[in-house]
């Protein structure tokens, strides 16, 4: 079992500052969680079939229906659901599954997509699926390479309320200064963000060891520890930043079961709020085996990994595609189409043939005119999907008309959804590193939509975030969202095609595969009330827009996101940085003094004092601004002076600054990783 190591305090330091991991190894034994942001970690997915992701979406919204894991056990109402998937839209369907190709255009949309056998095969995995929720409360979903698991009884009614009066109390005690995220048009409000007094190389103040905790971290720390400088060298690493981090907490497994904060969340104020603190390690528990089931272990043979063949990845669940790999998916291999050209060709005999009786009866002069000729070679012709064909004409004419066989859904075998016992967070590790963000998405008659958000992977390299949890507490008067889910593929992959062989693989894959980006699509999930939804950081994901629902009423959604940070890593967290707000030092510092003593502090200096804090006053101080004594100018000068030589916590101000430097920061690295997602393309026409 893993937990906290008391390295050498120069060796932390070396690792805390160092621009390529910014933190330090915890003794992995040579295993790693993959991230989307780490290009040399498992992360990438195979292509799978328009047929196997459109089963993901079908099930995915099957087990959003009441009571599914009950019905799905009847016959009458299965073959109705089998029924109401045949009779889905292709182009519906489309939308979440074709990847929206920068410069590209779409292979020729499929006819159809789904069979009865193929969902049939639906029927059955949801019934395993089934027995699993019954036993978890978790439903897996979106799973090949990757798992998204989602769950609407996890959180009880109870914690539901109780997030939610936390976050009424938030919004209460912030009404006053609210904090409108920037660049949102005063639609997303803050009530706790990581980016908001991260941790600032050269600027923030930090401790080797671990020693701010929770109900200690004002009054004993805060304002103390030694800044490390910034080092302003290149790592070679776009997604490392030499500048900023979020912030984790760190969190304790305890021998009852439950998780305990032992150092304070970035935001929450520790000792104003212990019932929110609470609050939220309950739902930290309630996250775990989400995580336990989505978050995949492999083995790092870079550094000192397993090197058995026998070796495992730690995965629960489903570990590949449903679909076995194509044989013979090139597109001269004729039963990868229908019809078959020769019954094609029998066809247009006997349609040309009826036509002819008819123009020669209508027409005799007709059979003097120039016969279509199916032989005629070297003829050529572009689709509308932009492939070109040649060939005799016949054969042009059965090109641009056929329609791909689609594999047939296999076998149905039974997948283990368990975590194998010793292989869950709790049993492997001590403790863990959690950052919290807790936010209300506000529409009003005024904003009534919200805009679709952009795709993305959560943090940066050095924060080594693995694994998100989200919970919605709340929806009030807006349309249904979902969260769209896609992962970089293997660009490279070996299939047995010949040159420009391959309009059959691009129709049945639903991608081109000439100068095409390398991502896969795997759907969404509804983010509705009371879900919690969990996912890993391979998925790169967006929000879909909605809107208020009655455009004369406001409206709301609700939520709060758990982000993991790799167990086997430490980063830097509130454990080592204390809180950096240079309001709750002022409320700790002066909290004791008393209106008559306050006469005593020069109105001046007492001012001084108030102005660096702004927005939040303290009744001493303005009693000592209104009635406190003077004091001479050229002390007073001497007091600035030394006042602005000690760089203390932050004000919001200075705090806000950083956070847009963060967020441009942010910003281009996620244009960065867009450009290299874009440059990873499928080239199958050098085959």
């Amino acid at each position: 079992m893993l937990g906290s190591q008391n390295n050498d305090p120069i060796t932390e330091l070396a690792s805390a500052i160092s621009l390529k991991y910014r933190c330090h190894d915890r003794g992995g034994k040579g295993f790693s969680y993959p991230t989307a942001i780490d290009s040399k970690s498992h992360n990438t997915s195979e292509m799978l079939l328009v047929r196997e992701v459109a089963m993901m979406i079908v099930m995915d919204r099957l087990t959003d229906k009441p009571d599914w894991h009950l019905k799905v056990y009847d016959d009458t109402i299965t073959d109705k659901w089998i029924q109401e998937a045949l009779a889905l839209p292709v182009e519906q369907l489309y939308d979440d599954i074709v990847t929206d190709s920068p410069g590209s255009s779409n292979p020729k949309m499929l006819t159809s997509i789904f069979d009865r056998e193929c969902l049939e095969y639906c029927i059955k995995e949801l019934r395993a699926k089934a027995k699993f929720f019954e036993e978890t409360g978790l439903v897996p979903t979106l799973d090949v390479d990757a798992t998204a698991v989602k769950s609407d009884s996890l959180v009880d009614e109870n914690l539901r309320r109780r997030l939610q009066a936390a976050f009424a109390t938030l919004t209460q005690d912030q009404n006053d200064n609210p904090d409108w995220h920037p660049r949102t048009n005063d639609k997303v409000r803050n009530l706790v963000h990581p980016s908001l007094y991260p941790f600032v190389y050269g600027r923030s103040r930090l401790f080797l060891d671990e020693v701010v905790g929770v109900k200690d971290a004002v009054h004993r720390w805060s304002g103390k520890g030694e800044v490390i400088p910034k080092v302003s060298e290149s790592s070679g690493i776009p997604a490392v930043s030499d500048t900023y981090q979020w912030l984790p907490a760190n969190v304790k497994f305890q021998e009852d079961g439950s998780v305990k904060f032992t150092s304070y969340i970035n935001g929450l104020h520790p000792n104003k709020y212990p019932e929110i603190y609470r609050t939220i390690e309950t739902l930290v528990e309630k996250a775990l085996p989400a995580w336990d089931f989505c978050l995949k272990q492999v083995p790092n043979y870079l550094h000192g990994g397993p090197s058995n063949e026998g070796d495992r990845a730690i995965v629960a669940g489903r570990k590949g595609s449903r679909f076995p790999r194509p044989r013979d998916p090139d597109d001269e291999n004729e039963e990868n189409w229908t019809p078959y050209f020769e019954v094609f060709k029998r066809a247009q005999h006997a349609k040309r043939g009826e036509s002819d009786k008819d123009d020669s009866i209508s027409n005799p002069a007709s059979s003097d005119s120039e016969d279509y000729d199916e032989d005629e070679v070297d003829y050529e012709a572009q689709s509308e999907g932009g492939n070109y064909y040649s060939g005799t004409r016949g054969q042009v004419a059965w090109q641009m008309m056929r329609e791909p066989v689609q594999p047939a859904a296999p076998e149905f075998k039974a997948v283990d959804y368990g975590v194998k016992p010793g292989d869950s967070l709790r049993e492997r590790f001590k403790d863990i590193q959690i950052i919290v963000k807790m936010a209300s998405i506000e529409l009003t008659p005024d904003k009534p939509e919200f805009p679709a958000g952009s795709w993305h992977v959560e943090g940066q390299q050095n924060e080594h975030i693995i694994g998100t949890a989200l919970y919605y507490l709340d929806s009030e008067n807006v349309t249904p969202s979902h969260l769209q889910f896609r992962m970089s593929t293997i660009s490279d992959d070996d299939y047995n095609v010949g040159q420009d062989s391959f309009n059959w693989m691009e129709r049945v894959y639903g991608t081109v595969l000439r100068d095409a980006q390398a991502v896969q699509r795997y759907g969404s999930v509804e983010t509705k009330q009371g879900r919690l939804l969990a996912f890993p950081n391979v998925f790169h994901h967006r929000v879909s827009p909605f809107e208020l629902q009655d455009k004369t009423k406001p409206g709301h959604r609700r939520f709060i996101a758990l982000w993991l940070v790799d167990p086997y890593r430490r980063v830097i967290n509130t454990g080592n940085v204390p809180p950096q707000q240079q309001s709750w030092w002022m409320e700790q510092a002066f909290q004791g003094l008393t209106t008559q003593d306050a006469e005593k502090i020069p109105s001046a200096v007492a001012n001084l004092l108030s102005q660096s804090a702004p927005g939040h006053s303290i009744s001493a101080l303005d009693a000592a601004t209104r009635g406190g004594g003077s004091l001479p100018g050229e002390l007073m000068n001497m007091v600035k002076e030394e006042a602005a030589k000690i760089e203390g916590p932050m004000s919001l101000e200075e705090a806000k600054e950083h956070r847009l430097k963060l967020m441009d920061e942010r910003t281009q690295f996620q244009s960065q990783v867009e450009s290299e997602w874009e440059s990873e393309t499928y080239n199958f026409c050098e085959h």
